[in-house]
């Protein structure tokens, strides 16, 4: 079983997206899923999902919500069971996305702390790309949710601090800074994030940014709460102005050492002049101004190792690769290469309910939200391989999907042969399209 609460509740039995029911329903899940293994009475829980003034048919309300639920999950009475007078969901090791994420978040801080910095970054960022929006977003209002929410919203902003600390370390400062300066209006009194922000920009080369930086989080403190800034923030404004030696980077492995991306591509040769070009819209992307490319040529042009070397570069940059592919062999559902690609997001496509073109252009708005959500926590590298072999509809979401991303932080990659379906279409809104010859 697989139960997400790191955004809007849903639970995965493998591949099947399970039907959840009305909002009492999943309301009564997500209760019991924040009590995992914790048999909980029905009057308590009557009370977190009520309130003080029940109606009179809370308990039978309950009971039915609880035989739906059993008839959804797999395992039925012995996945959730009655205990005395009350019920208890069994949630195994890992089967809900909170503790893989809090193990991770471990993980990642021991790494850190024993002075391994490449492995502090990866950890961190597999633990944050669990994340889908808000926690228990569905549930906001609720009671019974608003402290595990408030729980978990500083634990990510505090993972967040802790992955930055990790790319310090590896001399990735020029590319944390426009995050950081988004980081720092969404979080305006957090001072580590401002020690952060003015750190990377002290190492870009930008002293009297850095400077100003301290000067704007002092005025906010004083300001908001009546406060100087703390003795840490102090001391690395005064070693700033005198530059000391100790807050130049010096990371134990260098970025670029960083292994390759989604798999150990061959080197790539005679192409400088594309990964020049890709590598400018990368350093677009990580800025948060999306590039849309095109890269068309014969079967063993390198079409695919380009987009490998590419991929390689930017999880170096600290971009989280999202890699779907056309299928020659038949068969395949629509929109397939977005569901691979969704699917390495922790994301389900979300199928058009019908074939008008009403449902689809939901469908693709739905898309575009869920990338846009991904990319404000981490930039995106997304790369469709093979689309010769996709179907129309698929690149026409990718169409869609190219108007929205010069405010996102999303660089696409579009690979194909020169019959690509509407692949001149493509083209017109693209950064560049690349031909590669043989």
């Amino acid at each position: 079983m697989d139960y997400r609460i790191l955004g809007p509740l849903e639970v995965f039995d493998g591949e099947r997206r399970l039907t959840l029911g009305g909002t009492r329903q999943r309301a009564v899940l997500a209760l019991l899923l924040l009590h995992g293994n914790e048999a909980l009475a029905s009057d308590v829980l009557v009370d977190e999902l009520w309130g003080e003034n029940p109606p009179q048919t809370a308990a039978k309300v309950l009971q039915n919500c609880v035989s739906a639920l059993r008839k959804e999950l797999p395992g039925g009475t012995e996945t959730l069971r009655t205990v005395g007078g009350g019920y208890a969901l069994r949630v195994e090791p890992d089967e809900l996305d909170r503790d893989r994420f809090e193990r991770g978040l471990a993980e990642g801080r021991a790494a850190l702390a024993a002075g391994d910095a490449a492995e502090a970054a990866d950890q961190l960022r597999g633990a944050l790309g669990l994340w889908r929006g808000a926690p228990l977003s569905d549930f906001t209002y609720e009671r019974f949710a608003q402290d595990e929410i408030g729980r978990l919203d500083e634990l990510y902003v505090s993972a967040l601090e802790d992955r930055i600390e990790a790319d310090l370390a590896l001399g990735r400062q020029a590319e944390l800074v426009p995050e950081l300066e988004s980081l720092v209006t969404r979080h305006p009194v957090r001072e580590r994030l401002r020690g952060q922000l003015m750190l990377a920009l002290y190492r870009s080369g930008r002293q009297a940014e850095a400077l100003s930086a301290y000067r704007d989080a002092r005025r906010t403190l004083l300001g908001e709460l009546g406060i100087e800034p703390g003795r840490a923030l102090q001391e690395l404004e005064r070693a700033i102005l005198a530059q000391e030696a100790a807050l130049d980077a010096s990371p134990s492995q260098p970025a670029a050492s960083i292994a390759p991306g989604r798999r150990a591509a061959s080197p790539v040769v005679g192409r400088d002049d594309e990964l020049a070009l890709l590598e400018a819209g990368l350093a677009d992307a990580l800025a948060g101004r999306g590039r849309l490319f095109v890269v068309a040529g014969a079967a063993g042009s390198g079409k695919t190792r380009l987009g490998d070397e590419v991929a390689s570069r930017a999880k170096a940059g600290g971009a989280r690769i999202l890699w779907g592919r056309g299928w020659h062999g038949g068969g395949a559902p629509a929109f397939w290469p977005w569901m691979q690609a969704l699917r390495d997001a922790g994301r389900t496509f979300p199928e058009p309910a019908s074939d008008d073109d009403g449902a689809r252009f939901r469908a693709f708005e739905a898309v575009t939200e869920m990338l846009r959500e991904e990319a404000a926590r981490q930039p995106l590298l997304l790369v469709f391989d093979d689309l010769q072999a996709a179907d129309p509809d698929s690149v026409l979401l990718i169409e869609f999907l190219a108007s929205e991303l010069p405010e996102m932080a999303v660089l696409v990659l579009a690979l194909g042969r020169e019959e690509t379906p509407r692949l001149d279409e493509l083209g017109r809104l693209a950064t560049r399209t690349l031909h590669l010859g043989s």
